[in-house]
């Protein structure tokens, strides 16, 4: 079997167990071969539903969830910006000379490059652990560890002796980052593959220009919650002390709005059907997508599977069809198109 057959589509990419002498194996032989036959059949019906569903108030949501998460994200990555300044004019304000009233280029330079940091680990582990795991296990765990972070660094606070509170701050944000690095793999796999074949490239244009929004969130948050305090700050430059922490914490609004959507969410039917190769479960999760009538159109065809028919063994793509497949030119400039911008 050629390898891009097999990644396009890895059910069709089927063998058999090793057959035993005689008509019985035989036999076994071939009713395994027609259940391949038939998950291949209900994988195809199920996965039209999906790309040919009508544009509807599932997809809205599935873009409302993952857009929320990109919001936040970039919120808090922005934000930390604006922070670290206002940050100077409360913990080095008994400085002299250039610098008074700033933050240390060392100590800035940590607190912001430390949410990259985790982003790195973020998007590495929860990459793996959605493909292992599944997204739906994954999905919300990534958001929820956003906001505990988020809190904590909003209130971290220094030690008399030990950890100043920039490092307690540095130490909030790298874990941070990792749940803003797991957001980005997630959210953007999953909103893909519910999307229809037709506006997938819309769904994920749209969800990815919720960055944009939460940084002009950021700033326009800094603006009013600076002007609420001016009166305040004009009295006590130490006053700002409350400002950066609100500004912070205000990022875990948005995050808890979408946290109990993205918690019961359903699994898609690609990777519950490619993956998990659960086709009675597929066809759950098609109904929980495009509605009853996908629901339908799939159990039309796996009420006729039996249980023992659905074990006949599948293989998956490898890491050498993988190479195969990429070396390709028309391929590979689609992978480092769409992951280097």
């Amino acid at each position: 079997m050629s390898a891009d057959l097999s990644l396009h589509d890895p059910l069709e990419a089927h063998h058999l167990q090793p057959s035993k002498q005689g008509v019985g194996a035989d036999n076994n032989e071939l009713v395994e071969h027609k259940a391949s036959e038939d998950m291949v059949a209900v994988r195809r019906r199920a996965l039209d539903e999906i790309d040919n569903a009508k544009f509807g108030w599932f997809h809205i949501k599935a873009c409302l969830v993952a857009g929320i998460g990109f919001f936040t994200d970039s919120y808090d990555i922005f934000a930390i910006n604006l922070c670290s300044t206002i940050m100077g004019y409360v913990y080095y304000a008994e400085a002299t000379g250039s610098a008074k009233n700033t933050t240390p280029t060392s100590i800035d330079m940590w607190i912001k490059g430390s949410t990259q940091i985790g982003c790195i680990f973020g998007q590495l582990a929860f990459g793996y652990l959605a493909d292992r795991l599944g997204r739906k296990k994954m999905y919300g765990t990534e958001l929820i560890i956003i906001i505990v972070c988020t809190i904590g660094g909003a209130f971290a606070g220094g030690a008399m002796r030990g950890l100043s509170v920039y490092w307690v701050l540095f130490m909030w944000r790298f874990v941070l980052g990792i749940g803003i690095g797991g957001d980005y793999p997630v959210s953007a796999v999953l909103t893909s593959e519910l999307a229809t074949s037709k506006n997938r490239g819309a769904m994920i244009a749209a969800v990815f220009a919720m960055q944009g929004f939460g940084i002009v969130a950021a700033a326009i948050v800094s603006i009013v919650v600076l002007a609420c305090f001016r009166t305040a700050i004009e009295g006590d430059q130490l006053m700002l002390d409350y400002v950066w922490r609100i500004i912070m914490g205000l990022g875990v609004v948005p995050g808890i709005i979408a946290l109990y959507s993205r918690l019961t969410i359903p699994e898609t039917p690609r990777y519950t059907l490619d993956v998990e190769q659960n086709v009675h479960r597929a066809a759950r999760d098609v109904r929980a997508t495009v509605g009853a009538a996908g629901h339908k159109t799939v159990d039309d065809v796996s009420e006729h599977l039996h249980s023992d028919h659905a074990q006949a063994m599948v293989q998956k793509p490898t890491w050498t069809e993988f190479y195969h497949y990429f070396k390709q030119w028309k391929h590979f400039r689609v992978l480092m198109g769409t992951s280097v911008t």
